[in-house]
């Protein structure tokens, strides 16, 4: 079995489950000794008070939103930091900026006039995330609920028809992954209570308007605190709680003390409150991993197949329960055996998560997917070919075997061949890729498009879209007569000019003036009339055409890791990670799977305490 990554130091990735021991709200003294003893009305009030208190300091949204999430609100993989999405299990690396992202409101904002209707509200950070655009364009102003029948996901959260009995009158709904159910709850209990008598408009499906007050409708309050029981407060969450505290002077009391929700909107409405310790976290098993496969977002993975195999996927704790082609769970062991392919281009998925008794939960970790695709030996496909980065306008030439289209940011989303018919007027997004030293990618994404450009004339060109895995042209490239549009045909194309500039990005002018560009909240490619994101160019090359260096990495010897007893010894210049994503010393270990990673990416995974 051929397998294509990065390394293992790709499969780098903070899990739900976390390797070290648990943490506690770092609460100050006494901070919540108004609630002593008291119930009901009297309770809601005291809440009240200190979730929007005279100390409540106004953090502006915007760029002072993301000054804050650079704190509260980011994940490791691979040793980067990266942007921690509720929405999407998109990668975007902090270092590169947050294209692509919104800042999202978990209760939505035209719900209570926006910024107009209530400032504190609308830039209150204890409901502000780091969300993917096009989760968040699908999510609208959508009531939280249990969908149905799904009508749009994106392998981890869903928008749909509700279940029967919930949602009120809403049609449609939102539901957040299980693994962040009660970051979801907590967030609305937050800010019902921190804000009942703002702007709000009248009734909606969560939530009820009486004298000016805003309650949760009861099918809400029930479904709430249903997922805050199914999920605890776990370390993500009062992380979060202490570095908003920084900033915003105020604290979300349903983190640190998850209980209070039954006191307000559960069984315990008349029973008067007693003050205990703050929440420790009670933390979700780790993530399982796909072995020797190829990152491609947050727990989704690529990887090539022809002969039958068995695909490892490590898991620290808990029982591995594993789907093959959307069929029901089952518990296996390290992995699983898969059927050799039956044909070139065919797809296999598995999608895996763990599962473990803790603290009188049952607890699920993350879902895991990966996708194979069947690569026949003996067909040539452009998939597994090599590709450098178009820098140069003498660098671009008709004459090479192909190119494909990239978004010009580090996260390198790649067109498709997919689009351009009656029913899809653009190109679709087929994921993203890594480049290795000096622009250098392999391995693309099996539906991936690769360009041809065709010389008509002086400096225009006709664009043909080939499916990258089969070598066959799907048409040529022609602009919509109204609109972003664009079809395939196979006859006819719109003529373009093919500029690159000293950046490397590249402009592709279509006759009339629009340019092919990528659109991040859709997501897609397709030709603009206005500005969207830039792309750039990249060229296949032989193996001769390798720049200096390229292709002697794996060769080269980075010296050996050495294993003592709980400890790991390093070579110089070497890190050391668990499956959570966090660096580690090397010494006194927990038991666990660790990954010692090379300064030039080669990664070793050890096994302490097995």
């Amino acid at each position: 079995m051929r397998l294509y990554n990065g390394g293992l130091a790709s499969i780098l990735l903070m899990a739900g489950g976390l390797l070290s021991q648990s943490i506690q709200a770092d609460v100050p003294s006494d901070y919540y000794k108004s609630l002593e003893g008291k119930s009901g009305d009297a309770l809601f009030q005291a809440l009240h008070d200190i979730a929007y208190s005279s100390t409540f300091h106004h953090i502006s949204y915007g760029s002072d939103s993301w000054e804050v999430f650079a704190t509260s609100d980011i994940r490791m993989i691979g040793g980067e930091k990266i942007w921690w999405d509720m929405y999407s299990n998109v990668i975007v690396p902090v270092a590169s900026g947050h294209s692509g992202l919104n800042i999202e409101h978990c209760v939505a904002n035209s719900w209570f006039g926006k910024k107009e209707g209530c400032p504190d509200a609308f830039a209150d950070l204890f409901h502000l995330t780091p969300s993917n655009e096009a989760a968040n364009n699908q999510k609208s102003d959508n009531p939280l609920g249990e969908v149905a029948t799904v009508a749009w996901q994106n392998g981890l959260v869903k928008i749909g028809a509700p279940k029967k009995g919930e949602a009120g009158s809403a049609t449609k709904v939102f539901e957040p992954a299980d693994e962040y159910k009660g970051d979801f709850a907590r967030a609305y209990f937050y800010i019902f209570t921190a804000y009942p008598k703002t702007a709000w408009k009248s009734d909606q499906a969560m939530y009820s308007v009486t004298d000016s007050t805003a309650t949760l409708q009861p099918w809400a309050a029930e479904m709430l605190l249903r997922w805050a029981m199914q999920d605890p407060v776990d370390d993500k969450e009062i992380d979060r709680n202490n570095e908003i505290f920084k900033f915003q002077q105020n604290r979300n009391p349903f983190i640190d003390h998850p209980e209070l929700a039954e006191y307000i909107w559960g069984e315990k409405k008349s029973v008067p409150f007693t003050v205990g310790e703050a929440a420790e976290a009670i933390n979700r098993p780790a993530d399982p991993v796909f072995t020797d496969m190829t990152l491609t977002g947050v727990n989704t993975y690529t990887g090539r197949w022809w002969e039958s195999e068995f695909v490892e996927i490590l898991h620290n704790e808990g029982n591995l329960w594993v789907s093959l082609n959307g069929g029901e769970y089952q518990q296996f062991g390290p992995g699983i055996n898969i059927p050799s392919a039956s044909s070139h281009g065919e797809t296999l998925s598995i999608a895996a998560y763990t599962e473990m008794e803790r603290d009188n939960h049952t607890l699920r970790s993350s879902i895991a997917r990966l996708t194979l695709t069947g690569i026949n030996p003996d067909n040539q496909d452009f998939t597994t070919a090599l590709w450098k980065r178009t820098m140069t306008q003498e660098e671009f030439s008709d004459n090479v075997k192909g190119y494909f289209i990239i978004r010009s940011t580090s996260n390198h989303n790649i067109m498709s061949h997919e689009g351009g018919t009656s029913s899809s007027s653009f190109m679709a997004d087929a994921g993203s890729v890594k480049e290795r030293e000096n622009g250098i990618v392999e391995t693309i994404p099996a539906n991936a498009a690769i360009i041809k450009f065709e010389l008509k004339g002086e400096d225009k060109y006709l664009i043909e879209v080939y499916d990258a895995l089969h070598n066959k042209s799907k048409g040529y490239w022609n602009v919509g007569g109204s609109g972003n549009k664009n079809t395939l045909k196979p006859s006819t194309g719109t003529a373009a000019t093919v500029d690159i500039t000293p950046e490397g990005e590249a402009t592709i002018t279509f006759e009339g003036g629009k340019v092919l560009q990528y659109n991040a909240s859709q997501p897609r490619f397709t030709n603009y009339a206005g500005t969207q994101k830039n792309i750039y160019l990249s060229h296949n090359i032989e193996e001769d055409d390798l720049p200096s260096g390229i292709g002697e990495i794996e060769e080269e010897n980075e010296g050996a890791v050495g294993i003592d007893g709980n400890n790991i010894l390093l070579p110089a210049g070497w890190r050391l990670y668990g499956l959570n994503g966090r660096e580690y010393s090397g010494y006194n270990l927990e038991g666990g799977i660790y990954i010692a990673r090379s300064p030039k990416g080669k990664a070793v995974k050890i096994l302490i305490g097995y």
